[in-house]
């Protein structure tokens, strides 16, 4: 995966390798983000919370994704600094200088430039195959397998110069990158089995009540619904326009964009609000509302005016102080959840509801 040099191939430098770590520790976090809410539906629904460890493994997961692109693919040259690459067809070629020199010291075989190579690719795939068998839970075969798909996919991609992005490659394909790099998921697929092993000999016990964290991933979950399906309506609506309909991104209505952002998020909140008294965040956590009197309908519509419905109309409408009233009913939904049984909020209190976990 790094360029060839004296009969072996290089490590990357040192600035490369910091660059590519920082952009795969930015981006991971960014996709962890992202992920945040299938996570959270998963995890609720099967353990019944979402714990530090889960947060951790979610995170890390995301920033060894982002890593295995970076280290592999980074950086892009420009079209006038770097000579094509040949392909390296012959197994195990690219260690012959390791084993013509026979066998060396554990201080000369750490400093040798092959030995780190074959190290490394090697390493580079153990958190695969352990990710593999914690999340997926699958076995050492799907481990192994899926480590081989994913080498040959960016083996291919850099003997293609990206699929054609380049004229040819910039990044040597080395068919020893298929053999190591399987051979590391397989070792942290071995290696997994262990933890997962441990992890699943304790029956998982489902909580009972609601938790405040549990109530506060709710609120992040529907907080994150909004932005990223506003987000993404509101760039479909801009492409559509500058690309489909050919007008200047300067002209595009901003107005109209405003409103998608706010608007198309809030048809399925409050359908979902309306139809099962709860809201996408609640849904996420696996949380249902029950009434305490029979007027249900007008009690769901209370509770998406104060709700998600009165969030997004301070959003949208435009007035001095708009945004200290928004802060004020964020801080008082978060205030009043941290008093009340079963962590209920502001609007639940106020339309009669409580809280329930879902079975």
């Amino acid at each position: 995966m790094a360029d060839p040099g004296r009969g072996f191939r290089k490590l990357p430098p040192v600035s490369d390798q910091v660059v590519n770590g920082l952009i795969a520790t930015v981006l991971g976090i960014g996709v962890a983000v992202l992920l945040l809410v299938p996570t959270a539906a998963v995890q609720y629904r099967r353990d019944g919370r979402l714990g530090v460890g889960d947060l951790t493994v979610l995170v890390t997961a995301a920033v060894y994704g982002l890593a295995l692109w970076t280290y592999t693919l980074l950086p892009f040259p420009t079209e006038d600094d770097f000579t094509c690459k040949h392909a390296q067809l012959e197994l195990l070629g690219s260690f012959r200088p390791l084993f013509d020199r026979g066998l060396m010291a554990p201080g000369e075989l750490v400093r040798d430039a092959a030995f780190l190579q074959l190290a490394l690719n090697v390493l580079l795939f153990v958190p695969l195959g352990f990710f593999v068998r914690l999340v997926v839970h699958r076995g050492v075969v799907v481990t192994t397998v899926l480590g081989f798909v994913i080498s040959l996919t960016i083996e291919t991609t850099q003997l293609t110069g990206v699929w054609g992005l380049y004229d040819c490659a910039y990044r040597l394909f080395d068919v020893d990158d298929l053999v190591v790099n399987t051979a590391g998921a397989l070792v942290g697929g071995l290696l997994a089995w262990v933890f997962v092993h441990r992890r699943h000999v304790t029956p998982v016990v489902l909580p009972t009540h609601i938790t405040l964290g549990r109530r506060w991933v709710g609120f992040v979950c529907d907080v994150l619904f909004m932005v990223l399906t506003g987000t993404a309506a509101a760039i479909a609506w801009r492409g559509w326009n500058l690309y489909g309909r050919g007008i200047p991104y300067d002209e595009i209505d901003d107005s109209v964009t405003r409103l998608l952002q706010l608007v198309v998020p809030l048809v399925p909140e409050a359908l979902l609000v309306l139809l099962a008294g709860r809201t996408v965040g609640e849904w996420v956590i696996s949380v249902g509302t029950t009434t305490r009197h029979r007027w249900l309908l007008p009690a769901r519509l209370l509770k998406l005016v104060l709700g998600v419905g009165g969030f997004n109309a301070l959003l949208l409408l435009d007035f001095p102080g708009a945004g200290t009233v928004l802060l004020v009913l964020v801080l008082a939904t978060l205030g009043w959840s941290l008093r009340t049984r079963e962590h209920r909020g502001l609007t639940h209190w106020a339309a009669g509801m409580d809280l329930r976990i879902s079975r």
